[in-house]
C-alpha cells in the first residue's frame, strides 16, 4: 500500500452530474437542505428582473456575507442559480429551468413510487433510469 506524502494535495474526485431521477432528485434536495438557501430562493425568485448581489442576498437575510457566498456556491454548483461575474461583484439570478426541472423529477418520483419496479430496483442497469418507469 503506498501512502502519500503529507505535504502533497489532496485531490477531490469530481462527480459528473448525475442523469438519472433518484440521483438528481437527491442532489437538487440536498442543496436544498438547509434554510439558508431554502430562503436565498425565495429572495432570488422575488427578484428575477433584477440579479443580487452577494452583498444584498446577505442583507436581505441578516447573514454574513462569507456565509451567503458559502449557501449561493452550493446552490450554483447544484443548478439552482445563474451566477454572473461584473467586476468585484458575483450577482446571482434563480434558474427557473432547475425549478421546472425539480418540479417535473418530484412528481415523477412520487408517481412512480407506487408503481412495481420493472429492473428488481437495479438502478445501474435500468434503461429507465432517467424517467424510473
Amino acid at each position: 500500500m503506498t501512502s502519500t506524502p503529507a505535504s502533497a494535495p489532496r485531490v477531490l474526485a469530481v462527480r459528473p452530474r448525475s442523469r438519472g431521477l433518484v440521483e438528481r432528485c437527491c442532489e437538487l434536495q440536498a442543496a436544498l437542505g438547509f434554510p439558508a438557501r431554502m430562503k436565498m430562493i425565495k429572495v432570488l425568485g422575488s427578484h428575477q428582473d433584477s440579479p443580487l448581489s452577494v452583498s444584498e442576498v446577505a442583507a436581505a437575510l441578516r447573514i454574513s456575507q462569507p456565509t451567503a457566498t458559502k449557501h449561493l456556491k452550493i446552490l450554483h454548483r447544484a443548478g439552482w442559480v445563474h451566477r454572473d461575474e461584473a467586476g468585484p461583484r458575483v450577482h446571482y439570478t434563480l434558474n427557473l429551468e432547475t425549478v421546472e426541472e425539480y418540479h417535473r423529477l418530484i412528481e415523477l418520483a412520487f408517481k412512480h413510487a407506487l408503481t412495481p419496479c420493472v429492473n428488481s430496483f437495479d438502478c445501474d442497469t435500468c434503461p429507465f433510469e432517467a424517467t424510473c418507469h
